[in-house]
């Protein structure tokens, strides 16, 4: 599996209203690409200086799944008409992920 991290950091005039209306079309957004096996979103919770303001998580079978995802057309749309006006800086990465997200994290007692 890969998992695809995109980071965020957003431009000064972003509200919270704007980050609720981001969060909002990323959930519409996710049933549209069948090729995401997992797919998680959100804002930093400021636990850390120097963080990013917000992250995308998308969990694919394989390096096609992955081109199939990034160069979707809905993929592409939501990126210019929502993330991009929004974005100072991205950053990305994808790593070969061995178990599924969650799966072996935590000992059995917890």
């Amino acid at each position: 599996m890969i998992l695809h991290l995109a980071v965020f950091r957003w431009n000064d005039d972003v509200t919270p209203d704007d980050v609720a209306a981001v969060e909002e079309e990323l959930a519409a957004f996710r049933p549209k690409v069948p090729e995401i096996l997992d797919y998680h979103f959100g804002a930093d919770l400021g636990l850390r200086e120097g963080n990013g303001d917000f992250a995308v998580l998308a969990l694919v079978a394989t390096p096609d799944d992955l081109n199939a995802y990034l160069d979707h057309p809905a993929h592409k749309e939501l990126a210019a008409r929502v993330l991009a006006p929004r974005i100072a800086s991205r950053l990305a990465l994808q790593f070969t992920l061995d178990a599924p997200i969650g799966a072996g994290l935590l000992p059995a007692s917890y």
